[in-house]
């Protein structure tokens, strides 16, 4: 009797385990039936998701430049007026003064945190420099800043350095109210910084009919233009 009592109650305790792990078989297929989701491991959450990130980055909307794109070519007339402006050693002068003469001028507008077109305009400059091997010393290359609120002399120097410039290649600020005449005087004021269009201008010395070239020539385009110009 002591025996079949034993084995009633292991039998017992067995059937109740069973029916215990039946159930939880059962919950779980249930939980799953109501929830396709259950047991699915939640993806990590992007805090950004949604957010305008344009705040943060100023060029999160500027698109790369399109260095393949056709350059285009126009003849423009440009006043030179005595605008003050300051070099990147800090110096003051006008640009009147520094583009009087019969030398050759080759002018771009940049800003030394542009991630974008500036960079692209700036090395096209450091490879003509290197071109014009034995003219260079009779050319004035130009960068002048359109932030010049941020571009200090100081700035614009660090920036120049970066590029290779040598002394026939200077960068300009100044006020925001000349840097935007400057840039009216060329045609190349856009509203703001954000919005500018990669332009260079080549002048043969002396002359009121400035090349513009709109893109990204090649710096052996720019030569071009200039051994042009100058003949002309």
């Amino acid at each position: 009797m002591k025996i079949a009592k034993q084995v009633n109650l292991v039998a017992r305790v067995t059937a109740a385990m069973l029916l215990t792990i039946g159930l939880g078989f059962s919950h779980t297929a249930l939980a799953q039936a109501q929830d396709p989701h259950a047991g699915h491991k939640m993806p990590a959450v992007d805090p950004h998701a949604g957010h305008d990130m344009s705040a943060m980055d100023p060029h999160a909307n500027h698109a790369m430049p399109d260095t393949k794109a056709t350059v285009k070519r126009s003849m423009i007339e440009v006043a030179v007026a005595a605008t003050s402006v300051v070099r990147q050693d800090g110096s003051k002068t006008t640009l009147a003064k520094e583009l009087e003469g019969k030398k050759p001028v080759i002018l771009a507008f940049i800003y030394t945190s542009c991630t974008t077109v500036c960079p692209v305009t700036s090395q096209i400059l450091s490879r003509t420099q290197d071109l014009l091997g034995a003219d260079l010393p009779k050319v004035r290359l130009v960068s002048i800043s359109i932030d010049p609120e941020y571009d200090t002399p100081e700035r614009l120097l660090a920036y120049s350095q970066k590029f290779g410039a040598k002394p026939q290649w200077q960068h300009y600020t100044g006020t925001l109210a000349n840097s935007v005449a400057i840039q009216k005087a060329f045609g190349a004021y856009r509203g703001d910084k954000m919005n500018h269009v990669p332009l260079m201008f080549i002048n043969g010395g002396g002359k009121k009919n400035w090349v513009q070239l709109e893109g990204f020539p090649s710096a052996e385009q720019v030569l071009k233009e200039y051994r042009d110009q100058v003949k002309g």
